[in-house]
């Protein structure tokens, strides 16, 4: 039987961690992988390094989009929950100095959010949308490459069935150090780095017999250590397209509050991070002249039942 024929289902969302786990983890994902997107594109690995031909670089603009998915099993007191979306990022960064380039991105996109209980009943579905900016730069010396960014995401979710619209935001920031070398023909770029979100919680409200009730969910701050090395192969095409296939591999262990908690008649709490994570990534880079297109997939996993994946696809324009 499922949960709403025997309660209202705004009294269902505030019985379970349905509201705490699957809200806090989209946002959380929409962080990383804007995140993700600006690390690739200035990592020793990326287009605008690793022998690539940098004659044009006073300049560029790109854009990438993704698609993601993200299950969790076991989140806490109460059920479990699948997201699900895509989005794009465009992006400009210009150099201003031989070896520091400095830029600006947004993005936005939009998803669906499921939450089911331990019977696979009782699931809820709501819409959101997300949207952000980030500024960043990276500095490259002989010997290494530094990138660093700072961003902030907005994201609403769409009310229904008596629950009203919900807003949270995000404050993220990033740095991430590399190094490069070359050994039996194949580039490798190992790096480590550290990442800081602030997860803010806006309230869930519904409507129940002409009543509203509001539901507190917690703040929480997250702190990522990535560390990693991603191997690639760079030959150049009859067609004189410069390529370059990689695979990334990287444990990223994690502190702070990787719960959400909230109030109500039964409070609770819901998990949507782990302790560690492990993440892997296969890629393709093509770059000839101006013109530079790159697709990525990539997937992580983690203790309870926590499998994420995610899909980029790119193009830059190099003055």
């Amino acid at each position: 039987m499922k949960l709403i024929k025997f309660a209202p289902l705004a009294l269902a969302v505030f019985s379970a961690a349905a509201s705490a786990d699957m809200f806090t983890a989209n946002l959380y994902d929409v962080n990383n992988i804007n995140q993700d997107v600006i690390d690739s594109r200035l990592s020793m690995s990326g287009p605008l390094f690793n022998g690539w031909d940098r004659t044009f670089k006073q300049g560029d603009p790109w854009v990438e989009a993704y698609g993601m998915t993200h299950r969790i099993n076991r989140t806490g007191d109460f059920g479990k929950f699948k997201n699900k979306g895509a989005g794009g990022v465009f992006g400009y960064d210009h150099v201003i100095a031989d070896n520091f380039r400095l830029g600006l991105a947004l993005n936005g996109g939009a998803g669906k959010l499921k939450w089911y209980n331990d019977e696979d009943e009782g699931d809820l579905k709501l819409d959101s949308h997300w949207y952000g900016v980030n500024l960043y730069g990276t500095w490259t010396g002989k010997k290494v490459n530094v990138i660093a960014n700072l961003g902030y995401s907005h994201q609403k979710d769409d009310g229904k069935d008596g629950i009203e619209d919900r807003n949270s935001h995000a404050i993220n920031a990033g740095i991430r150090f590399e190094t490069s070398f070359v050994a039996g023909g194949i580039s490798f770029v190992p790096y480590y780095g550290v990442r800081f979100t602030h997860l803010s919680n806006g309230a869930l409200k519904a409507w129940d017999d002409d009543k509203l009730t509001s539901v507190h969910m917690s703040d929480s701050n997250i702190w990522q250590f990535p560390v990693g090395v991603n191997a690639g192969f760079e030959y150049t095409c009859a067609a004189g397209w410069k390529s370059r296939t990689m695979i990334d591999l990287a444990v990223i262990p994690t502190a702070g509050k990787r719960k959400t908690y909230f109030s109500g008649e039964e409070g609770g709490s819901g998990r949507f991070a782990n302790s560690v994570t492990y993440r892997g990534k296969v890629g393709l880079q093509l770059t000839k002249g101006q013109h530079s297109f790159g697709f990525m997939y990539g997937a992580a996993a983690g203790a309870h039942g926590s499998f994420g994946q995610n899909v980029t696809l790119n193009y830059q324009f190099m003055y």
